[in-house]
């Protein structure tokens, strides 16, 4: 099995529908570790049975759905029955917290969050029943949608199509085949001359009266209520409904919704083989094919569940390669050499975090820590504070002199070589890299540079497992969390510790959706606790 320490899982399944278990399957079978969240709610539950499906015909649903996690047990498939509230993270490194369920404390895990490599989407969709009173009551019994899934268990009998759309004469035309006694309630709505000669030559009676209401007798469908109050008799009715995919959190992902040819609602939109636009992520199911019947969506969940692997093997080589490449010494020479690629390495803009915290500071002495072609250091100076600019590269720092008198630049390992003690009130350090193996005392020097009461800010990029960087992963440095882990209690208060979306896009062709960000200020002298 595929060992991968970073996250709860190689993929996070999201909805236990026939496509959700499908993909699981086929994942669980290419010896994946696959988490499942369920809350519980497959479009098909109010149907008694369901059609079409080879060796599963005139099927309960739920049964097919309980067979289906039968089949999953023996592989590494977990199913969680909870509602997700929130998604978040990148391909590598996503995210997803759960309600848990107050109907199965079994498997409930109440405000939990879980991580994964790849996320598929099987969430489904939402069919928007019309207005009519007493239609939603009979929903999956006879009122029905689907003339493949329904249509020979009324065949012959009296039918009534309900009009939603333009999309509704096609979906007459269809019941036709299942019977001739046919009423198509256009329910006030246009219909063209056209459509109408293709109705009356085919036998399809036409009432263009609004309906009102779904009669009932002996709990079986009798009749359709008009708004003139006339009645229609039927024994079913067939309705187009409308839908919108169940995609409330995907937002959160860069995930949007298309509309649907029909005009009916709004899909994800995906691929052949269920990728979606947002790398890492695929779906498959009604959330993105609202036509999909079960045995359709059970395909299409293990089509997407296939590809989902082929990624991770894919991305597994690219690191095994990368990891036997020999990885270069981080020092003065590796990033002069870098800066030379290009006249210009950065944007020249401050960082925004840096803005962010720095601005209601009162000015004082600052050291920016990797100081780069002198954005941040020039940013800070121009309010006031007395800066020195740092940075291992000569190259940076023979770009960034000049640009500011109040700015002292100085090319230098602060690991190895570090300023005084107490010496700054304010300590930087954006995306700057330091390596775990490194001498400890290197990072404890450095972070003792921040004198009593003053400010120490380290952003870095949350880590995206499986993204190296010069052959090196991102678990190989010190992270701003490791970094406030590490500090004394008694020394620091530490206000900021925490991940959040990036409020600049990352450079080209990296992964980098989000930073992780630390704000700690060390405790005036006068009252540290010894």
């Amino acid at each position: 099995m595929t060992s991968h320490h970073h996250v709860d899982a190689d993929v996070i399944v999201i909805g236990g529908g026939s496509a959700g278990l499908s993909a699981a399957l086929m994942l669980g079978r290419a010896r994946r570790r696959v988490l499942v969240l369920d809350n519980g709610t497959p479009r098909n539950a109010p149907a008694s049975h369901m059609h079409g499906v080879l060796g599963r015909d005139h099927t309960s649903p739920l049964d097919y759905l309980k067979n289906g996690r039968a089949d999953l047990e023996r592989y590494d498939v977990t199913i969680v029955d909870a509602t997700v509230t929130a998604l978040g993270g990148h391909v590598g490194h996503f995210s997803a917290t759960t309600a848990g369920s107050p109907e199965d404390g079994r498997n409930a895990h109440d405000g939990r969050t879980f991580s994964a490599r790849r996320i598929v989407v099987t969430t489904g969709l939402t069919d928007l029943l019309p207005p009519v009173d007493g239609l939603a009551e009979r929903w999956g019994r006879d009122v029905v949608q689907c003339p493949y899934c329904d249509g020979w268990e009324i065949q012959d009998r009296r039918i009534g199509v309900l009009s939603t759309g333009p999309f509704s004469v096609h979906h007459a035309s269809m019941w036709r085949q299942w019977s001739e006694n046919l009423t198509f309630f256009t329910d006030g709505g246009p219909l063209t001359d056209e459509d109408r000669e293709k109705f009356t030559a085919r036998g399809i009676e036409i009432v263009e009266e609004k309906v009102t209401a779904v009669l009932v007798d002996d709990d079986r469908l009798r009749a359709l209520g008009l708004a003139d109050g006339s009645e229609v008799e039927v024994d079913a009715l067939a309705v187009g409904l409308r839908f919108t995919a169940r995609s409330e959190l995907l937002g959160s992902l860069g995930l949007t919704t298309v509309p649907h040819a029909t005009g009916l609602g709004d899909v994800l939109e995906v691929d052949a083989f269920g990728a979606t636009t947002v790398p890492g992520i695929w779906a498959a199911g009604n959330v993105a094919d609202p036509s999909a019947t079960v045995i359709a969506a059970t395909a299409q969940g293990a089509l997407a569940g296939a590809h989902v692997n082929a990624s991770l093997i894919s991305e597994e080589f690219d690191q095994a390669v990368q990891a036997t490449r020999p990885r270069p010494a981080l020092d003065g020479h590796f990033w002069d050499e870098l800066y030379r690629e290009s006249d210009k390495r950065w944007s020249g803009n401050s960082n925004p975090t840096l803005v962010q915290y720095a601005e209601h500071l009162s000015p004082g002495r600052a050291v920016d820590v990797g100081s780069g072609e002198g954005a941040d250091a020039v940013w800070l100076a121009d309010r006031g504070w007395t800066v020195t600019g740092v940075d291992i590269s000569e190259v940076a720092v023979e770009r960034a002199r000049g640009l500011h008198d109040g700015v002292t630049w100085l090319a230098r390992d602060l690991l190895t070589d570090p300023l005084p003690p107490h010496s700054t009130d304010l300590l930087t350090l954006h995306y700057f890299g330091i390596l775990r193996s490194g001498p400890e005392e290197g990072l404890a020097r450095l972070v003792d540079t921040v004198a009593p009461g003053g400010t120490l800010l380290m952003v870095g990029h949350t880590p995206s497992p499986g993204h190296r960087w010069a052959g090196f992963d991102p678990a190989d440095f010190h992270s701003p969390h490791s970094v406030a882990e590490s500090l004394d209690p008694a020394e620091w208060t530490v206000t900021v510790d925490e991940t959040r979306p990036r409020l600049v896009d990352a450079a080209p062709g990296t992964p980098h959706v989000s930073d992780d960000i630390l704000v700690a200020v060390r405790v005036p002298e006068r009252v540290v606790q010894r």
